[in-house]
């Protein structure tokens, strides 16, 4: 019931969002958009060797860089978020959890339009080769006949544990080689893969944790290990430091962030969808959660940019006294 109420809640959002967008124009704003993996065609998607999660295929996600070229917005990367942006101009930045190699897709597109990304990197997934046990719930699942909607009843309740303890229960339901990569589809970059990517001058390099921690499941000791531990692997794998983190599934703290600017960085990022208006003073614990969209291949494209752009939504406050401290059935990673 609850899901059907929302759903419904969404529509009329969406509608009013979009006729307040045209009526009355949008507040100068920074947007920044989440993604995780991107498909070839929906082909790919439809084989069921990686949760599809947003179900995004390279010509939505181009036609969505398109969209707000079209509509005069600017794209940046974390640089020039510290640096100061212009209180009078519109911006978007793009940003890529987790670190699959998939992202490669993303690179064709972003030079085409000459617009750079962030791609938030889980360090050790890369360093040890092992693909995101989420991958595998939702392939295996799938081959024993269990729905989506179960699938993602498990994996939510996954998320309360810390990594080592989902990754002992990967092993014990699925065998020891589980966390194995079946292809580029679902593996993460090796080491010299992202080294090579992140010299493309396109590619900006975040913080995803070392090991895609839920941050708020663990002490704060252990909060400071998997950021510095991270900043650390990255910076010695490719010669970055990020700037920039995105705590893995939006779950942050005070405990996150203080741990978050002891490790130097200067801006996190949650998710929950709305804009983040001007001015944005790099430093300040505004900046360190920062709002971010998601942006879903199985619904129309446009209508959700124009949502995107609106300053006026009652979806959030609705779900928040429906849900409480629940999520949606729809995870993020």
């Amino acid at each position: 019931m609850k899901k059907q109420i929302l759903s419904l809640i969404s529509n009329v959002d969406n509608a009013v969002s979009r006729i307040a967008l045209s009526l009355t124009g949008e507040k100068k704003s920074l947007i920044i958009l989440l993604f995780h993996g991107l498909f070839e065609d929906t082909t790919q998607i439809s084989r069921g060797d990686v949760d599809p999660q947003q179900r995004l295929t390279v010509e939505q996600f181009r036609s969505f860089i398109n969209y707000f070229l079209e509509n005069n917005y600017t794209f940046v990367s974390s640089d020039t978020i510290v640096k100061g942006l212009d209180e009078s101009r519109n911006f978007i930045m793009v940003t890529f959890d987790d670190g699959y190699y998939n992202n490669i897709l993303a690179l064709p597109v972003l030079n085409e339009f000459g617009v750079p990304a962030e791609f938030f990197i889980s360090s050790n997934h890369v360093l040890q080769g092992k693909c995101f046990w989420w991958d595998v719930i939702y392939r295996e699942r799938l081959k024993r006949g269990q729905t989506e909607s179960a699938i993602a009843r498990e994996v939510h309740a996954l998320k309360g544990s810390k990594n080592d303890w989902i990754e002992d229960y990967i092993g014990r339901e699925f065998g020891k080689d589980a966390l194995k990569p079946i292809g580029d589809i679902d593996r993460p970059f090796t080491p010299q893969e992202l080294r090579e990517f992140s010299t493309d001058r396109r590619v900006v390099l975040g913080n995803h944790t070392s090991n895609h921690a839920i941050l708020t499941n663990y002490s704060p000791e252990e909060i400071r290990t998997e950021i510095a531990g991270a900043q650390e692997q990255i910076r010695m794998m490719t010669g970055i430091t990020p700037l920039t983190i995105s705590y893995p599934n939006g779950n942050y703290s005070a405990e996150v962030i203080a741990a978050s600017m002891e490790c130097g960085l200067k801006l996190g990022i949650i998710v929950n969808d709305r804009k983040n208006y001007h001015p944005l003073v790099s430093g300040e614990k505004r900046c360190f959660m920062l709002d971010r969209f998601i942006l879903w291949g199985d619904r129309n494209l446009v209508e959700q940019c124009e949502t995107f752009r609106s300053d006026v939504h009652i979806y959030n406050s609705i779900k928040k006294m429906i849900y409480r401290n629940d999520r949606e059935d729809r995870v993020l990673y």
